[in-house]
């Protein structure tokens, strides 16, 4: 009886499931943004390939020197810091992002977005080339709609249209036995109030009711996409082609 047990024993070890890969949350510490344990500290470097404006990501463990590197860059309009998650590879590499915030001023208005920008870096923390995925994680707009009495009558006092954009990035469920796990990209978009749409003016529309001033959400750019690894391209690849949201991204 002791081999029948102990074979199943074994069996039972083999089959036990291995950790899943997952984006461990990233807090500010000081400059960098750190895990919450403080074993791994993520900040910026600039220039990559001769370009002096890039910006990549490079990960040390906690309290460990990352010379050359800081926590933030700015470019004009454009901002630089380290994404908020961080997730250690097979190899014992990392998968770390830069979020790239975005802005504009309107009469009246104005608007606000950031993109999280993937890199895979070696076991050493530091990049192995350009972004592996490259997609928009918020945004938040507002477009001035009022300009008298008479437009504030029509729009039922609601003076603004506003256009809202989440993405969030998270590793799939059995993510894959290969280095570079499945990624799943989740959005959710609404505009305020019912039925505006940056491409059209506002004020055409008839006159707004009580039951229109809701946020709706739009069912285009309110979507599930699942990202896999592209050897041959070094870059993820959705399964599908993902619609273009640039009424609700760009600011």
């Amino acid at each position: 009886m002791i081999l029948p047990v102990l074979l199943s024993v074994l069996l039972q070890v083999g089959a036990a499931p291995t950790a899943e890969a997952q984006f461990q949350p990233l807090k500010r510490d000081d400059d960098f943004a750190c895990t919450a344990d403080g074993r791994w500290c993520v900040g910026l470097l600039e220039g990559v390939a001769g370009d002096d404006t890039a910006v990549r990501p490079v990960v040390r463990a906690g309290g460990s020197a990352l010379p050359g590197a800081t926590g933030a860059v700015s470019y004009g309009q454009e901002s630089h810091q380290p994404w908020n998650g961080l997730m250690s590879l097979a190899d014992g590499g990392f998968l770390a992002g830069v979020d790239v915030g975005s802005s504009a001023m309107y009469s009246g208005g104005g608007g606000q977005a950031s993109t999280v920008a993937l890199y895979r870096l070696d076991a050493a923390g530091d990049a192995m080339g350009g972004p592996v995925l490259t997609v928009p994680v918020m945004s938040s707009v507002l477009i001035r709609a009022c300009f008298g009495e008479k437009d504030m009558e029509q729009r039922a006092g609601a003076c603004h249209d506003e256009y809202s954009f989440e993405g969030k990035l998270t590793a799939a469920p059995n993510a894959g036995s290969g280095v570079m796990p499945t990624l799943i990209y989740a959005t959710t978009a609404t505009a305020f109030p019912r039925g505006v749409s940056r491409s059209k003016d506002s004020l055409e529309n008839p006159p707004l009711k009580p039951a229109d001033l809701v946020a709706t959400r739009d069912p285009t750019c309110s979507f599930e996409r699942r990202f896999t690894f592209d050897a041959a391209t070094g870059v993820y690849q959705p399964d599908r082609p993902l619609p273009d949201c640039s009424d609700y991204t760009v600011p």
